[in-house]
C-alpha cells in the first residue's frame, strides 16, 4: 500500500523543481538580473534534490526483493526511462539551437551529447546518479541496518565532498555526495512514524526553522559549505515533509492536495519529462515579449505543469510506451 505522505512529499518537491526551471535559462537568466529570482534559486536548490534522495533511500529501506531482484527492478525502472528520455533529447539537442539547452555539451555535436548521457548523467543527471547508487549499494544493504556504520559511512562521505579529490566520470562526484542523504534517508526506517508524530505536534517550529535557514538567511548560509550542502536539506525536507503530513489529513476533500499527490506519484515521469521548459520560455519571452519576470516565472511553471500533465496522462495510457517511461 503507497504511502500518501510520502507522495505528497514527492509531489511538492518535483513542483518546486518546476519553480526551478521557471527561473533559470534560455533566452533569460532571471536569476542573474533579479536578486529575489537569485534568493529563490538558492532556496529551492537548498533541499529539493536532496529530499528525492532522503525519501529514495527510506523506501529502499522497505524493499523485501532479492539482490537479483532489485537490480532488475531498478535497470528497468530507471535505467531504461533514462536512456529513453536521453535518447530523445540528443535528438531534439541536434536540431534546436545550443542557445536554448542549458548544457554546454550541446554545442559539442551528437558524440559529445552521447558521452555526455552515457558518462555524466546529462540533463536528467538525478536519474543517472540514484542508479549508480543502487548499483553500489544493492549488494550490500544489509550492513545499512547498522546505525553506527551509517554514521560512519556519512562522515567518510562528507570528508570526501570537502576533499573535492572525486571525477565527474560517472557522476561520482554526485554519487557520493547524495548518498550521504540516500543512507540517511535509509537510517530513518524505524523512526519515521516518531519523526512524523513529532512534526505534526511542532509543526510551528518545523516551519519557524525553515523560513528563518532556508528562507530568510539563504543568501548568507549559502557561502557556508557545509551547512548549505549537509544542513538546509535536511531542515528543508523535514518542513516539507510536514506539510506534507498536514495534506494527508485533508486529502479527500482537497482538489490541490489531490494534484499534489498525484505529481509525486508520477515523479519520475513529470522529472524525466521537464524538457518543455526551454520552448514554453522561448514562447513566451521571445515571442510574446512578455518583460515582467513574475509574469515569465508564473506562466512558465504553470504552462509546464500542463503540458507535462498532457503528456503523462497519454504516455501512462499507451502500452508500449510504459516500459520506457518508467511506470
Amino acid at each position: 500500500m503507497r504511502d500518501r505522505s510520502l507522495d505528497l512529499g514527492k509531489g511538492l518537491a518535483i513542483l518546486f523543481v518546476y519553480l526551478g526551471h521557471s527561473i533559470l535559462y534560455h533566452p533569460i537568466q532571471m536569476g542573474s538580473v533579479y536578486p529575489w529570482c537569485h534568493s529563490l534559486a538558492y532556496f529551492i536548490i537548498s533541499f529539493n534534490m536532496p529530499m528525492f534522495f532522503i525519501i529514495s533511500g527510506y523506501l529502499f529501506s522497505k524493499t523485501k526483493k532479492s539482490t537479483a531482484e532489485l537490480y532488475r527492478a531498478k535497470t528497468r525502472r530507471i535505467l531504461v526511462p533514462y536512456l529513453f528520455t536521453m535518447l530523445i533529447l540528443v535528438c531534439v539537442k541536434l536540431v534546436l539551437p545550443p542557445s536554448m539547452s542549458y548544457n554546454s555539451a550541446a554545442e559539442g555535436g551528437i558524440k559529445a551529447l552521447i558521452i555526455n548521457a552515457l558518462c555524466y548523467g546529462g540533463d536528467r543527471w538525478f536519474v543517472y546518479t540514484l542508479y549508480i547508487i543502487f548499483l553500489l549499494l544493492i549488494p550490500v544493504r544489509q550492513f545499512l541496518k547498522n546505525k553506527w556504520l551509517d554514521a560512519a559511512v556519512i562522515t567518510v562521505l562528507v570528508g570526501a565532498y570537502f576533499l573535492d579529490f572525486l571525477p565527474a566520470i560517472f557522476a561520482l562526484d554526485k554519487v557520493f555526495h547524495f548518498m550521504v542523504f540516500f543512507i540517511a534517508g535509509y537510517a530513518i526506517n524505524e523512526c519515521y512514524p516518531s519523526i512524523k508524530a513529532w512534526t505534526l505536534r511542532y509543526w510551528w517550529l518545523v516551519y519557524a526553522v525553515f523560513v528563518v535557514v532556508n528562507i530568510i538567511f539563504i543568501e548568507t548560509l549559502s557561502q557556508i559549505p557545509f551547512v548549505f550542502r549537509f544542513i538546509l536539506p535536511f531542515t528543508g525536507t523535514l518542513a516539507v515533509m510536514t506539510m506534507a503530513f498536514q495534506l494527508e489529513k485533508v486529502i479527500e476533500k482537497n482538489k490541490v492536495a489531490q494534484y499534489i499527490e498525484y505529481c509525486g506519484k508520477y515523479s519520475l515521469q513529470f522529472y524525466l519529462f521537464t524538457f518543455c521548459y526551454p520552448l514554453i520560455r522561448w514562447g513566451i519571452v521571445s515571442v510574446l515579449h512578455v518583460t515582467n519576470p513574475v509574469v515569465i516565472l508564473t506562466s512558465v511553471f504553470v504552462l509546464q505543469l500542463i503540458a507535462i500533465t498532457i503528456i503523462v496522462e497519454v504516455t501512462r495510457r499507451i502500452k508500449w510506451l510504459k516500459i520506457p517511461c518508467g511506470y
